[in-house]
């Protein structure tokens, strides 16, 4: 488990720097060197930092300055504990969700890297794009919608732009897509969520969805969701 988060960190290490020009993907695969870089560091760690690189604590996408006690609480998260991931959170008081800017979310998430000696992985939930998390990002409907369209080169496409500007902002991993069936019409989690009511569909749109997603650089096929009980996948 643990040589295999090695190799995915590795990976990210190539696809974390954005350039100053349109962002291009990169393909999501590991080379020779890269195996060799994930097996020679494994064999240099700790079994504390091993454990560590199991974890995910959540960080708030707001602008913090390095003596800010709650980014130091982060910092100390990575050097302390060897946290492996986070998972980026907006500010949220009930029932509202702030969104946060672009620049102070690829800021925290860049310094985090910094002070990190290892790569870090992170993730954020942008089930419907970035645009209910971000200022500025893209809005999109949510999936059945996409269903209802049964047009599988839109949810492809909507996969493609929310990984997009996900990777700019430095986040690898998405929680999404929802692999659901929406046949339980009493089930108010799923609802809209679900790409539909037909299995043969919905798998057709959630593998459209991760095509475009990977085809961005992003690692998602570890977040089809939901965990039973909250649907039927």
């Amino acid at each position: 488990m643990i040589r295999r988060v090695l190799l995915l960190l590795f990976l990210f290490t190539s696809i974390c720097a954005v350039p100053k020009t349109k962002y291009q993907p990169v393909p999501m695969h590991l080379d020779h060197d890269g195996e060799k870089w994930a097996e020679k560091t494994l064999r240099k760690m700790s079994v504390e930092e091993k454990v560590g690189q199991l974890f995910m604590v959540w960080a708030r996408a707001e602008f913090l300055n390095a003596k800010n006690p709650e980014y130091a609480k982060l910092r100390d998260e990575i050097n302390r504990y060897h946290v492996g991931s986070f998972a980026m959170s907006v500010p949220y008081e009930p029932p509202f969700l702030y969104r946060s800017g672009p620049y102070e979310a690829a800021d925290l998430l860049n310094r985090l890297q910094s002070d990190s000696k290892l790569p870090l992985l992170i993730a954020a939930d942008f089930e419907v794009g970035l645009g209910n998390r971000i200022n500025g990002g893209t809005s999109f409907p949510a999936a059945m919608a996409f269903g209802a369209t049964g047009k599988l080169d839109y949810a492809e496409a909507f996969g493609r732009i929310s990984g997009e500007e996900a990777r700019a902002l430095g986040v690898h991993w998405n929680f999404f897509p929802v692999a659901d069936v929406n046949s339980n019409p009493e089930n108010p989690i799923i609802n809209t969520r679900s790409f539909g009511e037909d299995p043969l569909q919905v798998g057709e749109f959630v593998a459209a969805y991760i095509r475009g997603a990977h085809a961005a650089g992003m690692l998602v096929t570890a977040s089809i969701r939901f965990a039973p009980g909250s649907g039927k996948s």
